[in-house]
């Protein structure tokens, strides 16, 4: 059976996906940080979706695994340029960083326009911020290998506006969502994530 790669957010793990149904024929595979694939395991009909950090993680495996076959590769709230013009603002970046604690985790959450149908995760907190030290430590501007582009309108993490100005100078397809930064109290099936 084909298999729909998941790239998962920062600090997200499997529980993201508990309220999203899948009536498609794939299998779901969560792919979390630190974002290890089997690039052996990648069947040509085999679907790529990344939310939010995990555009970036998905866009780094792409252009790592040039040669690699697959049917699609579809980015929700997120883009290889996580940082900057068309992402997050250096300095507010660096701020949630440097400022990283319980309580801003849980403001960052609510940022996120999260609802009843939100999962937290199981990780620790540590974990969570050594995850996105990670990101910064490691942080690079990447080609886009995203065939098409969903945008929450109403997303306060990675500001919508500018993901869209991203996707117009790249003259890359996209849609808006009704939706903040979580989007799945609008996606309660992968099958709407692929209908498109």
């Amino acid at each position: 059976m084909s298999k729909i790669y998941f790239f998962n957010g920062w600090g997200m793990d499997k529980n993201l996906l508990k309220p999203v149904k899948n009536s498609t024929e794939y299998d779901i595979e969560v792919i979390d940080f630190p974002y290890n694939i089997d690039k052996n395991s990648i069947d040509k009909d085999d679907i790529f979706i990344g939310y939010s950090f995990g555009v970036y993680y998905l866009n780094k495996f792409l252009s790592e695994n040039k040669d690699l076959k697959y049917k699609k590769a579809i980015g929700i709230n997120g883009l290889p340029e996580t940082i900057g013009k068309f992402g997050i603002n250096e300095k507010m970046f660096n701020i949630t960083l440097d400022t990283l604690n319980e309580e801003n985790l849980e403001k960052f959450l609510i940022n996120m326009d999260i609802d009843d149908s939100f999962c937290k995760s199981n990780k620790s907190f540590d974990e969570i911020k050594n995850e996105l030290q990670f990101f910064k430590n490691n942080y690079r501007i990447i080609d886009n290998h995203i065939d098409f582009y969903y945008i929450g309108k109403n997303d306060r993490i990675i500001p919508a506006n500018r993901l869209e100005k991203y996707c117009q100078n790249h003259n890359l397809v996209y849609k808006l969502l009704e939706c903040g930064h979580y989007p799945f109290s609008y996606f309660k099936d992968f099958k709407n994530i692929l209908d498109i």
